[in-house]
């Protein structure tokens, strides 16, 4: 039984010994290999893990807990041996080294940490018994068309990455199937190679780009070659596909020159290199792959609950069968990528550089990706033919659309440009600003518009990385136009605080934007920076309201001097406008000043009717702070504090009543305080009604 082998599991130091013996094996470049082809059937797995699998089952093919095989709806034998495997043993800790990383109330962020190891039992499905479960494709030989998809798929992810695809015949490649040039930013692939083999050589260059990109590897040349070619090893045989091209040499052959370097066992080299190449395989089967062959455990089960009916079976095929192809999907992502690549190769020939030095947002132009759109009809559509892509494939990419002629022509000309990103990273479109001799009616800002990767409405701008930077603690500052968000950028550098800049690209603020934006903060503040006029102030309360309605209540709002947006007050005071950003307050309390305005209401009648308004803002504000808001309009339209805990609490009594703990308890003394009355727990509090005037609107 597996709870019986479960009290005879191996501890973690016999564990680590037999990890130790296992790596000490590895000694032939077919030992390599070997445990390379179980990594492309196990690529959820780490190499020690890896290791320590083969060691003790080395035919796995699928392998999970007994729970999740049970999930399943297979049965671990009576009798089967467990696999052990080292599981993370975590406790939580927290900080609170920046005020920026901290929670909305102040809180410290609690955060997860791997303090240790354990011995896990794992199952090999060849242990198991049960419903049948999709099967792996079987592995074909490197030879013929690439698997479906899988070319378009490596293309996009180069793009991805920043780097240009080439193709290119044995002039300029030698004798060499590919090549990646890290300083020009791109990777070559020989013209004249079948689509599987064109696809490794790609999963190769990748394995360099992912692991090499730093130029550090460079003395290490063995290992460097070993590392890349594992890469696209794993990468393959995680898509079905084998080959006899694949050769590794005697792992000393290049372990212990880095070892005799290092001062280290020649176990330290393979273990190390073993661990990159799974990190770096798996990165590139995540992008290459939507169903993963040994997720086993999530699609028995769709299989087994879409079997129960015939028609669930039917609208599935309906679905399959109008769904469009992911292999456009890819497409269209290359185009963009390309097309970022021949926009940012144009800028500095361009008036963009002088436009953004007479700006002061010079330095953007090598860090935030910005590009020119030349001033020609069809420079672009022209350069994105030459690279092989169809009319049909540019037109659907939004980076072109057709004349009156019929013609196609380029969306962008004469015009700085932008990528947008939308929250996986992914280049799907982008902003363009006009230039400084345009027509006085061009459009300030011009977009990609909807095309089936980019949805205006709900992708925002930021730099690259942006994302992963507000997703660690940076507080992410909204703005209207991308270059103000740049602007927000280059102060955060140069002060040393941790901003990012988020801009709409001019359209207004929706629904979609709060939904997007709410899902990366997690409960972080962000800032919202509109311009300093009175629709500024509009801006900000859509924004607000946005952000609200999506659940984020942790939302401040700098307050710029009338007329100023972050990038002309960036400009003049780049320190001035990372205080102001740095020291926004709640949008709600900006918003409720500018609708009092200096002094409160003569009629007492309109003075609690514009309370009664702005207090219904209350549960739009963080519920440590609702007591204070409501405080504070009260006292900002001159209604003393009994008749507005009164209305308050005839109102909106789950102010109160959704406060919990020590925040319900200072609440509740605040308003005793307020009102001249003994402190009461939030149980026993009852407002009385007050002659509260006659409004002279009803609700």
């Amino acid at each position: 039984m597996p709870d019986e082998d479960a009290r005879r599991t191996p501890g973690v130091d016999e564990l680590h010994a037999r990890l130790l013996a296992a790596v000490k094996s590895i000694e032939t470049g077919q030992n390599w290999q070997d445990w390379l082809d179980l990594a492309g059937r196990l690529h959820r797995y780490s190499f020690r893990n890896l290791m320590l699998i083969t060691s003790q089952r080395p035919d796995a093919t699928a392998v999970a807990g007994y729970s999740t095989w049970k999930a399943a709806g297979r049965q671990v034998r009576r009798g089967e041996k467990s696999i052990k495997v080292l599981a993370p043993v975590s406790k939580r800790v927290t900080s609170n080294d920046d005020d920026l990383d901290a929670e909305p109330d102040g809180r410290s962020r609690a955060d997860r940490k791997i303090v240790g190891f354990r011995s896990a039992a794992v199952f090999d499905i060849a242990q198991t018994e049960g419903p049948p479960l999709p099967s792996r494709s079987e592995p074909r030989l490197l030879d013929g068309d690439a698997p479906a998809g899988l070319w378009y798929a490596l293309v996009a992810e180069t793009s991805a990455r920043g780097y240009r695809l080439l193709r290119g015949d044995a002039d300029r490649l030698g004798e060499a199937n590919g090549l990646t040039d890290v300083e020009r930013r791109e990777v070559w692939v020989r013209d004249d190679l079948t689509g599987a083999q064109a696809a490794k050589t790609l999963a190769h260059e990748l394995g360099h780009v992912l692991l090499h990109a730093d130029g550090e590897a460079e003395q290490c040349r063995g290992v460097v070659e070993v590392e890349a070619e594992s890469v696209a090893f794993v990468v393959m045989g995680s898509h079905g596909v084998r080959s006899d091209d694949f050769s590794f040499p005697y792992v000393a052959h290049w372990a212990y020159p880095l070892a005799a370097v290092e001062h280290v066992p020649i176990t330290e080299i393979v273990s190390r290199t073993g661990q990159r190449v799974v990190e770096a395989a798996q990165a590139l089967i995540d992008s290459t792959q939507t169903n993963h062959t040994d997720d086993h455990v999530i699609r028995a089960l769709a299989d087994r609950v879409s079997e129960a009916a015939e028609r669930t079976a039917s609208l599935r095929s309906r679905a399959e069968a109008t769904a469009p192809a992911e292999v456009d999907h890819r497409v269209l992502l290359a185009v963009v990528a390309d097309t970022q690549e021949f926009f940012r190769r144009r800028a500095a020939g361009s008036w963009v550089p002088g436009y953004l030095e007479g700006r002061g947002l010079g330095a953007a132009v090598g860090s935030h990706e910005i590009g020119y759109a030349p001033r020609g009809w069809t420079t672009l559509v022209d350069h994105l033919r030459s690279l092989g892509y169809t009319d049909t494939r540019i037109e659907e990419s939004g980076v072109a659309g057709r004349a009156r002629t019929g013609q196609l022509i380029d969306r962008f000309r004469d015009r700085l440009t932008l990528p947008l990103r939308d929250h996986h990273g992914m280049l799907v479109g982008f902003t363009a600003r006009v230039g400084p001799d345009a027509p006085i009616d061009a459009p300030k800002y011009l977009n990609s518009p909807e095309t089936a990767i980019f949805h205006k409405h709900e992708v925002l701008y930021t730099r690259a990385g942006g994302w992963g930077q507000i997703a660690g603690g940076a507080r992410a500052v909204v703005c209207e136009g991308a270059l103000d968000a740049v602007a927000v950028d280059l102060a955060s550098v140069a002060s040393r605080k941790r901003l990012v800049g988020v801009a709409s690209c001019g359209t207004a603020f929706t629904d979609d934007h709060g939904r997007a934006l709410a899902g990366q903060l997690g409960g972080a503040t962000v800032c919202l920076a509109f311009d300093g006029d009175d629709a500024g102030v509009k801006a900000v309360e859509r924004a607000w309201s946005a952000l609200a309605g999506s659940g984020h209540l942790a939302v401040v709002a700098a307050e710029l001097p009338s007329g100023e947006d972050p990038a002309s007050f960036q400009q003049g005071s780049p320190e001035r406008l990372v205080e102001i950003l740095v020291g926004a307050r709640g949008a709600a309390w900006m918003l409720a000043d500018r609708r009092t305005g200096e002094r409160p209401p003569d009629d007492p009648g309109r003075a609690l009717l514009a309370y009664r308004n702005l207090s219904d803002w209350a549960d739009r504000v963080p519920r440590d702070q609702r007591i204070d808001f409501v405080l504070h309009i009260a006292g900002r339209l001159g209604i003393d504090p009994t008749e507005a805990a009164a209305d308050l609490g005839r109102r909106h009594p789950q102010v109160l009543a959704e406060s919990t703990g020590l925040a319900t308890v200072l609440n509740c003394a605040r308003w005793a305080q307020e009102l001249g009355q003994p402190t009461q727990t939030d149980r026993e509090f009852r407002a009385e009604p007050a002659n509260l005037p006659a409004l002279t609107r009803g609700r």
